[in-house]
């Protein structure tokens, strides 16, 4: 629920690369922009240094009747001076003057000074000064246009455009490589960990919607290869045990039976009655070997992936009350006490009959093997959440503590000494019941020390 959770609140990638082109446009705009006003500031300060207004305003006249000032300062800043009088005529001249006009009316004037309107070719900035006589004149200094400056403005303007441009890029770019490549490193190490067969490693980041996608699919993938090599291992440690107990139990016998035949061989005058007991001996432990290789074959059986059951829509509560009946001659013979609650409505069940009999038949002769006369056996059933649950129990000795969580195991027996028993058969129990999509469980009882519960799904 956390990752489904984390999953939804992470942004998709594609927002990702929208944040990314926004971050783009906005850093071109700034860096414009600083570069523009940078460029603006150098060309006044360090390139085009321009006179202080305010003293123009106040020694213009000075400027144009000392020649040697007003020619000192066209040298300094450029262009040509002129002093119009009240009716707009040229009255006077310093420096080269590069135009021919000689009057200008007022529409004039406002058009030199309409940046966008003004096309003779020069800058103009006007002033307004007082004459010896206090007559009030105009003060026109003309700088002509020249494409130096513009191209040195523009030269700086790029230049530092550029500048900032790669500096605002290379931070991003760092800052957005570090935020992809924290998750591709974790992925990239969690890749090399499943190489090293180590299924431990989870990826633990907050990222973008599809790299949470693939960190959640690798955590998935992950516990999956971990719990397949949990079972793996758990698979081969039972291999092994089961190869240890089948060398034990199959070594006994078979030494048994070559001594015992081995001395019939050679005591031709053996007595009767010592020859029918080493005969009987023989006739037993090949019997015990031969249903412990039946056994085995039956577990390999229903461990095969290609094993199917033969299904048929059988009466539960019927076809367990036949199983109850065809027992009760032997528990009755045995001496035991046989408790029957199985009701007459009817359940239904897939089953395969011929599976479940062998469930139900060792379940009961374990009841009788283990236990000695006058112990009760229990046989029920009852319909629990869509579910036949079966029980078959008894009350005898009960099995030891130590092996209760183990019972189910190859190779377990319920006695403390399996003599006969090839201790395969709740084994085999558990895979038909887990074949039949059901559950077997041994269950704690305060009556009933030994109580099987089997779980079978119905039909609707």
């Amino acid at each position: 629920m956390k990752s489904m959770n984390e999953h939804g609140r992470s942004r998709p990638l594609k927002r990702l690369f929208l944040r990314n082109y926004a971050v783009i446009v906005t850093l071109s705009l700034l860096a414009m922009l600083v570069a523009l006003i940078s460029a603006d500031l150098i060309m006044e300060r360090f390139v085009e240094q321009m006179p202080d207004y305010n003293q123009m305003q106040e020694e213009g006249i000075t400027m144009l009747t000392s020649e040697s000032e007003g020619e000192a300062f066209l040298r300094e800043y450029g262009g040509w001076l002129e002093l119009l009088n009240e009716s707009g005529e040229v009255v006077h001249i310093v420096g080269s003057k590069e135009d021919t006009v000689t009057h200008y009316t007022q529409a004039e004037l406002y058009e030199l000074f309409d940046i966008w309107r003004n096309e003779s070719g020069s800058y103009v900035h006007a002033f307004s000064v007082q004459g010896p006589n206090g007559a009030v004149h105009t003060l026109l200094w003309k700088v002509p246009e020249e494409l130096t400056g513009l191209f040195s403005f523009f030269g700086i303007f790029i230049g530092l455009f550029a500048v900032l441009l790669l500096v605002a890029f290379y931070v991003y770019t760092r800052y957005s490589v570090r935020q992809l490549k924290r998750p591709l490193h974790q992925i990239t190490e969690g890749i090399k960990e499943m190489e090293a067969l180590n299924y431990q490693k989870r990826l633990h980041f907050t990222a973008e919607m599809e790299f949470a996608e693939i960190r959640d699919a690798f955590n998935k993938m992950a516990e999956r290869l971990q719990r397949m090599a949990d079972e793996n291992e758990a698979l081969e440690a039972t291999k092994r045990n089961m190869l240890l107990h089948l060398s034990h139990d199959l070594k006994t016998p078979v030494t048994s039976l070559l001594g015992y035949s081995q001395l019939l061989q050679e005591s031709p005058d053996l007595a009767a009655d010592k020859r029918d007991k080493y005969v009987q001996y023989i006739h037993d432990k090949s019997r015990y070997m031969s249903q412990l290789i039946h056994n085995l074959f039956e577990l390999a059986k229903l461990e095969d992936d290609h094993f199917e059951l033969q299904l048929d829509e059988i009466n539960v509560t019927r076809w367990l009350q036949e199983c109850a009946a065809a027992f009760y001659p032997d528990i009755e013979r045995s001496g035991f006490v046989l408790e029957v609650d199985i009701p007459e409505r009817p359940m239904y069940a897939k089953l395969d009959k011929g599976q479940m009999q062998r469930v139900i038949a060792n379940l009961f002769g374990n009841a009788m093997k283990y236990n000695s006369a006058g112990t009760t056996i229990l046989v029920s059933c009852a319909q629990e959440d869509g579910n036949a649950v079966l029980c078959v129990g008894d009350s005898g000795v009960g099995i030891p503590p130590e092996i209760r969580e183990r019972v189910f195991e190859e190779f377990v027996s319920g006695s403390e000494v399996r003599n006969d028993s090839t201790g395969l058969g709740l084994a085999i129990c558990k895979k038909v019941v887990a074949h039949h999509r059901g559950d077997i469980r041994l269950l704690h009882d305060s009556v009933y020390t030994t109580l099987f519960r089997i779980e079978l799904p119905l039909l609707n």
